[in-house]
């Protein structure tokens, strides 16, 4: 998914402030964090170093504001997703399908917050435990108690087995989300491969996962 400064208003700060923001999230993702330097941020958002610094005042600040703003955009992207999915959806196989095509979607849709994930997990020692806390409550914790409240529900109606709800959501996620997540970082999937690999995960996933009789 793709954005654009929005175009400046009155004295155009906050439109410089977006910039940097889309320029150090695109930064960040490719480069990780200690290579990235401010100037180039700065260059890749087309403002001079010393705005740059008006507005965040180290690349540690900058870095925890666009990773916890990144992470709260793409966790509300996941939970329109699921809504619009399950309004849809009869069944539930149907239901299980529209929550793994939104999990599969939000990781698609936003490349640019998973390239700063993964610079995270390659970089882990870089950050300080209180920014990675504040990515987690932004983004992947909501995304999981979305997962384990929509799954609950299908185990209240008896159309799941009761089971530890956060590990059950574990086991959701990394069926339906596997698959297209390994093959995405060497092409770009269709439509009918994501719904194929999602049905097959939300069939093993029911299998698993099936009430007793």
């Amino acid at each position: 998914m793709s954005e654009t400064p929005p175009r400046s208003h009155g004295r155009g700060r906050p439109a410089k402030r977006d910039a940097i923001v889309l320029a150090a999230r695109a930064v960040f993702g490719r480069d990780g964090y200690a290579r990235t330097t401010m100037d180039t941020i700065a260059r890749e958002a087309e403002v001079s170093t010393r705005t740059l610094y008006k507005h965040f005042g180290s690349k540690e600040e900058l870095f925890s504001f666009v990773l916890e703003q990144s992470a709260n955009r793409v966790a509300d992207a996941f939970c329109e997703y699921v809504t619009a999915g399950l309004e849809q959806a009869d069944g539930v196989a149907e239901q299980l399908i529209a929550i793994g095509r939104a999990l599969v979607a939000h990781r698609l849709d936003f490349p640019d917050h998973f390239a700063l994930v993964r610079q995270i997990n390659a970089e882990g020692r870089h950050f300080p435990r209180a920014m990675l806390d504040a990515w987690q409550q932004a983004g992947p914790l909501r995304v999981q108690a979305e997962v384990v409240r929509r799954l609950q529900a299908l185990v209240d109606r008896g159309d799941l087995r009761a089971a530890a709800p956060e590990r059950m959501a574990l086991h959701f996620t990394a069926l339906t989300t596997f698959e297209s997540t390994n093959a995405s970082t060497e092409r770009t999937l269709t439509a009918d491969e994501i719904s194929t690999m999602v049905r097959d995960a939300v069939h093993a996933f029911r299998h698993g996962y099936q009430p007793a009789t």
